[in-house]
């Protein structure tokens, strides 16, 4: 049985969630994510959450010739996630919130790659 190719944008919808979110309580993100606080982060938190925002909103509301784009957009953006927190990870950010962040970005990114071949073996 094949899984619904529809399952993987909404369990990536649900992983993104928070991160958007952020864009509303940017302060609380950067206490979670241990920024300095201030308008400098709070405004780099925007633009993450509001990433976040773009790219689920274009997966859930796109039809499946544009979702393949979305699809792959989120990919290359979700494992640049992983190579940024490996790099910081290397620079000196504290291992248990670096794993944090890889993880997630991993996991978003085996989402995003779900989905896409759900999308390309539904097209078939």
């Amino acid at each position: 049985m094949k899984p619904d190719r529809n399952i993987f944008a909404l369990l990536l919808g649900a992983l993104r969630l928070p991160g958007a979110g952020a864009f509303a309580a940017p302060q609380l993100a950067t206490r979670v994510l241990a920024l300095e606080r201030g308008p400098h982060s709070a405004y780099l938190v925007r633009l993450f959450a509001a990433r976040n925002v773009a790219l689920t909103a274009g997966l859930l509301l796109s039809a499946p010739p544009a979702r393949r784009l979305w699809w792959q957009t989120g990919v290359a953006c979700d494992a640049l996630d992983v190579a940024a927190g490996l790099l910081a990870l290397r620079e000196g950010k504290a291992t248990s919130s670096a794993l944090v962040d890889v993880g997630a970005a991993g996991l978003a990114t085996a989402l995003g790659l779900a989905g896409l071949l759900a999308d390309r073996s539904a097209a078939r």
